[in-house]
């Protein structure tokens, strides 16, 4: 599949890139530009899926590539701050009002626990977690934890994956693909996290 790209998207990837580069930090192991760019494609999976034209594809990835900047800058509300970066640079580009808008609140409405209205803030919202339901499953949960032990001593791996556990349980993908084909594949990792709970391996 070839990536959709826009020359907007292209200016919008530079930035964000080299913004992630500016603040990186050891200490953010997951909300790091892998994240972004799994979330990006993702987004342009769904979003082709789910039959958006191309001026909303081009809305919902560049909402994700800014989706988590706040994050490097204080995780609390981090989805705020996004926006208000994105916010910024969108205004500095002469874009539209209504653009602007469209691409912050898709950028908000990831905010856990997750309350998208339309399909655009649907489509960004899967695939923020969109690897619930993948194979790299265990591998983006492990990162996640390294993260959140440096703000939490009492994180513990077991503590982590009965969190973990919950979470996964109380999901619920918003698009008609994610009900339908990445539910199940979720639905799947769920039984798999019981099972390394049960067994107290991680």
């Amino acid at each position: 599949m070839k990536n959709f790209s826009t020359p907007f998207i292209d200016e919008v990837k530079k930035f964000v890139i080299e913004f992630i580069a500016d603040h990186f930090s050891e200490k953010i192991c997951y909300h790091n530009i892998d994240h972004t760019l799994d979330v990006v494609l993702a987004a342009e999976i769904i979003g082709k899926k789910c039959n958006l034209t191309d001026s909303e594809l081009e809305i919902v990835i560049i909402a994700a590539w800014f989706h988590d900047t706040g994050y490097y800058l204080g995780c609390e509300d981090h989805e705020i701050t996004s926006a208000e970066i994105a916010s910024r640079f969108l205004h500095a580009r002469h874009k539209a009002d209504h653009f602007i808008d469209t691409v912050t609140k898709c950028i908000l409405a990831t905010k856990v626990p997750q309350k998208p209205v339309n399909i655009l803030e649907k489509v960004l919202c899967d695939a923020d977690l969109y690897h619930l339901a993948t194979e790299k499953f265990f591998e983006k949960s492990e990162l996640l934890w390294r993260e959140f032990s440096f703000k939490d001593e009492n994180m513990t791996p077991q503590n982590w994956l009965n969190q973990s556990k919950k979470f996964v349980e109380n999901h619920r993908y918003h698009t008609t693909f994610g009900k339908e084909e990445l539910y199940p594949q979720l639905q799947k990792n769920l039984t798999l996290l019981k099972r390394k709970i049960n067994s107290s391996i991680y």
